[in-house]
Parts: structure tokens; sequence; C-alpha cells
């Protein structure tokens, strides 16, 4: 083998390693958020807050103007446009009381469920 193929395997095995990894890092930003919320308590779910573990407080109202009556549900979207998969959220509810869940994966988690009070 000459000298001048030898480069060249060398520079295709560099390029389809790379391909690989730039592959692997788009298939994480590009993961699946949609989590279900379920609401399991005798109160009504009322504000629904995340943000990624980066953050420093919680950002907006992911239910919006809905709210989720004991024993609803509703499929949520947690894509913030940055690729976070880890967020802490915190549930509101109709009585004043609050439930956190930190480090929440919304990429691997398909489930989200509040229980109690």
């Amino acid at each position: 083998m000459s000298a001048k193929t030898s480069v060249f395997r060398k520079l295709v095995v560099a390029a389809s390693a790379a391909a690989v990894l730039m592959g692997a890092a788009g298939a994480a930003y590009a993961a699946n958020r949609h989590v279900l919320v379920v609401n399991d308590t005798n109160h009504t779910l009322t504000n629904l807050y995340a943000s990624s573990v980066r953050d420093s407080e919680y950002h907006g109202d992911w239910l919006g103007r809905a709210t989720l009556s004991p024993g609803e549900s509703v499929v949520i979207d947690f894509d913030d446009g940055r690729g976070t998969c880890q967020m802490d959220v915190k549930a509101q509810f109709s009585d004043d009381t609050h439930v956190e869940q930190h480090n929440f994966n919304v990429c691997t988690r398909t489930t989200m469920r509040f229980t109690g009070n």
C-alpha cells in the first residue's frame, strides 16, 4: 500500500468517526421530550414550572392557562429550545402547596406523576 493510500484511508476513518459523533450529538438534541404529567392528588394542579437544572430559577408555566384536576393527565413537550434533558420541576396546587422534582430527565422518562395530599 502506498503512503498516499494510507493517508487517504486515515482521513476516511477520521471523517467517519466525526460523522458518528456528530450524529450522536444531534440525536441527543433531537430527543423526544414529551412527558405524560399525571395528577394523582386530591387537589387541582394549577401551575407547572420547569427549567434546566443549570438555571437558578423556574421559567414560565408549562400548563399555560390549563389546570389538571385530580385524576387528570396531559402530555407536555418539555423542549426548551436549548437541548435540555435534565430539568427541575415545581408543581403548584390549588391548596397553595407545591411539590418539586429535581433532575428529572425529560429525554428518557415518559411519565411524571404527582401523588399524595
